[in-house]
C-alpha cells in the first residue's frame, strides 16, 4: 500500500493588477524635445549666417518633423506594451 498525498496551491484566476498609462506626458515629453531641437537647429542656421526668416523657417520644419515622428514613435511602443 503506497499512500500519496497531494498539496493544490489555489491562486485566483484573474488578478487586477493597477497600472497607469499617462498618455498626457508622452504627448509633452514629445512636445518639449521638438521644441528644443527646432531652437536647436534655428539659433545654429542663424549663427551659420542664414537670414533670420530662413532659419526660423528651417526651425520649424524640424519642429514638425521631429514631433511627428516622436508621436509616431510613442504610438508604436505603447502598442506594444
Amino acid at each position: 500500500m503506497s499512500a500519496t498525498t497531494s498539496t493544490s496551491v489555489t491562486t485566483p484566476i484573474s488578478v487586477a493588477t493597477p497600472t497607469c498609462d499617462h498618455r498626457v506626458y508622452h504627448v509633452v515629453v514629445v512636445s518639449l524635445i521638438s521644441v528644443v531641437m527646432g531652437l536647436i537647429v534655428g539659433i545654429g542656421f542663424a549663427a551659420l549666417g542664414q537670414p533670420p526668416l530662413k532659419a526660423a523657417v528651417s526651425g520649424g520644419g524640424v519642429l514638425a518633423f521631429v514631433f511627428a515622428a516622436g508621436m509616431s514613435v510613442v504610438a508604436h511602443v505603447s502598442k506594444r506594451q
